[in-house]
């Protein structure tokens, strides 16, 4: 489809006209509250920031895909969340890009990031 909708349920973050997030799955309700309140900022902070394309590839009982998507958080960083346990398309994707299995994987503007490589994660959006 126009928006890349391949799974349900799909929340959109849509800016200008273009699709900037899907959040893809079932995720609780802090999850949607904290997704807004980081677009109301993103509005806010727009002319001062670039934007980034961000994919965190995990599985809800990953350590490291929770601590990665803390710090995501912690750093405003929006992001794309897919579960690849429940979406076997993307988990391949994820496999076919990388050429591994394991997670978290992290998907910058294109690059793909295997692991919790904070030093390569910060250098490709540009955080200290």
């Amino acid at each position: 489809t126009h928006y890349r909708i391949d799974s349900v349920p799909s929340f959109l973050e849509i800016k200008k006209g273009n699709l900037v997030n899907n959040y893809k799955g079932c995720n609780p309700v802090d999850f949607y509250q904290n997704v807004l309140e980081k677009a109301a900022f993103s509005v806010q902070q727009d002319s001062e920031k670039q934007t980034h394309r961000v994919t965190v590839y995990s599985t809800p009982t990953c350590s490291w895909c929770n601590t990665l998507k803390a710090y995501f958080k912690q750093q405003h960083v929006v992001f794309t969340d897919i579960d690849v346990s429940r979406d076997t398309k993307a988990a391949q994707e994820m496999v076919r890009r990388s050429g591994q299995q394991g997670v978290p994987q992290t998907e910058i503007d294109g690059t793909m990031v295997v692991g919790f490589d904070r030093v390569k994660i910060n250098k490709l959006l540009g955080l200290k």
